[in-house]
């Protein structure tokens, strides 16, 4: 592994000859992260040579599948399969006797269990591409890196965990000593962490909220539905402040029309994936712009 550096603005990363490349971000967006297996397949058929994958949320999942070895049609053929019961069981129990001072509206071990079978292995060094994912310390409210360039102390299941923990809806998840939740928290589409590691090229899939919805759609899909949208236009200022001022290198940000479409519905896992592919083909068909 290549060694830590600080740079002269005091970003602490990777040097930058040893990752120069084309770095694939992967962003957070619940049932919307299947775009991610679809925009792998544009970026594979478009021949692109892959320097490492940051992945945030269900980016990190879908980011750890790829690094970890798994083909596009092995990630199908499981999205196919997929159902939200696979990640999202109410934590009924919990719910029912301790009401608002739950730590969570779904069970955090269901999550983690899936996460398990999906990955085939804990070991950092067992993946094929050099992989980082985030996660945040509720306690400090720190960004905390994993993977490639960061903590490799902690197993990858654990990292992809705590990654994906969107609180409210899951637990934190305990790693050493810190309790983390998901990445997108603080940053749903790290761009900047890519430069950071010596990218020469960035591709960004961005599969988050649309900016503007129906909200009488959102109201009427309830609790849930109500705190994915707020957390998704919290995270998402963020996110389109990161791009629309982005001088570094050229940078292809994918962002695939979802529209209104409800980020927990996993029956249309098949649109999902269908779009991240195309909109992933057309963004790569034009030229990616300079940076500043």
């Amino acid at each position: 592994m290549a060694a830590a550096v600080t740079d002269s603005n005091g970003v602490s990363g990777i040097g930058r000859g040893a990752d120069s490349g084309t770095w694939v971000v992967m962003g957070g967006g619940a049932a919307k992260g299947l775009a991610h297996v679809g925009a792998w397949k544009a970026i594979q058929e478009a021949g692109i040579s892959v320097a490492g994958i940051i992945g945030t949320s269900t980016g990190a999942m879908m980011g750890a599948a790829v690094a970890a070895g798994q083909t596009v049609e092995e990630m199908e053929e499981r999205s196919e399969r997929l159902r939200r019961r696979d990640i999202m069981r109410v934590n009924r129990r919990a719910v029912w006797v301790n009401g608002i001072r739950s730590q969570s509206v779904f069970r955090g071990d269901i999550l983690r269990q899936f996460i398990e079978d999906l990955l085939p292995t804990d070991d950092w060094r067992e993946l094929t591409i050099p992989l980082m994912v985030n996660a945040v310390d509720l306690a400090s409210g720190e960004m905390v890196w994993f993977g490639h360039g960061g903590d490799q102390d902690a197993g990858l299941i654990d990292s992809v965990h705590a990654s994906a923990a969107l609180p409210v809806l899951f637990p934190p998840v305990v790693v050493g000593e810190r309790m983390l939740v998901d990445g997108g928290v603080l940053d749903m589409l790290p761009i900047e962490r890519a430069a950071e590691m010596g990218a020469t090229r960035i591709i960004a899939i961005d599969v988050g909220a649309s900016p503007q919805v129906d909200a009488r759609v959102v109201v009427d899909g309830g609790l849930i539905a109500v705190h994915q949208r707020v957390f998704s236009l919290m995270a998402g200022h963020k996110k389109r402040e990161s791009v629309q001022s982005w001088t570094g290198v050229p940078l292809t940000h994918v962002s695939p029309a979802f529209a209104d479409t409800d980020g927990f519905d996993f029956k249309k896992r098949r649109f999902f994936i269908e779009e991240g592919y195309r909109a992933t083909s057309e963004a790569l068909a034009v030229p990616a712009p300079p940076g500043g």
